[in-house]
């Protein structure tokens, strides 16, 4: 049977014969180009979802009677989507002409500056997407039972919203945006954990080759 690319791989560093640099100059370019278009599969799945969702929600808004809420959410994640594939083309930049080392490197940076980018931009479209959210669908037409239900029981009013519900939420929105970058990284870790295992992995036996030869 045909040995997989990462399995030619594993042999061309366990055995010394097996280093003739031709073939494994060609297997670290083959490796890092794998590792780099399979990101970018995951990258593009990511920004699809992105688009997908934010249409549900704004069909959703409509047809809860918010749609002002909603249209407001899908105009960012739309925004975040599209800065996305601007971030996706300029992967596609990259010099494959470099060495694989330099190649993969050049990639590592390239994420490691899209999650600083991400976290910070997140620290505002999180509390954007919380508190349209809430105000969109307290004025709804679906809570208007509710509304008049609290109207009628309470005198803790502002605008018509219930203040400690609402102070709770603004908190809430003002954390989010706190710890935006953390909770993002987290979500890159989940998606794209193992590939970013991967290339760590390329990346430190192309490094100790290089200190060996």
């Amino acid at each position: 049977m045909e040995k997989s690319i990462e399995q030619i791989w594993k042999d061309g560093f366990l055995k010394q014969e097996a280093l003739i640099a031709p073939k494994v100059n060609d297997l670290y370019n083959r490796k890092s180009i794998h590792l780099v278009e399979k990101f970018q599969r995951m990258f593009k799945i990511n920004i699809w979802g992105i688009i997908i969702g934010a249409s549900l929600i704004l069909i959703a808004s409509f047809g809860a009677g918010a749609g002002l809420a909603g249209l407001i959410i899908f105009i960012t994640l739309l925004a975040v989507a599209y800065s996305a594939k601007l971030d996706s083309d300029g992967l596609k930049q990259l010099d494959k002409g470099q060495s694989s080392f330099e190649y993969l490197s050049s990639f590592r940076e390239w994420i490691q500056q899209s999650i600083e980018k991400y976290g910070s931009l997140y620290r505002i479209v999180y509390p954007v997407f919380i508190l349209t959210f809430y105000f969109g669908l307290w004025f709804s037409d679906l809570l208007e039972p509710i509304r008049e239900k609290v109207a009628e029981n309470s005198s803790n009013l502002i605008f018509g919203m219930h203040v400690p519900t609402t102070l709770l939420v603004i908190g809430g929105a003002i954390a989010m945006g706190f710890f935006a970058k953390r909770i993002h990284r987290e979500d890159v870790e989940l998606m794209y954990g193992k590939i970013m295992g991967k290339l760590d992995e390329a990346l430190q036996e192309m490094e100790e080759l290089r200190t060996t030869k």
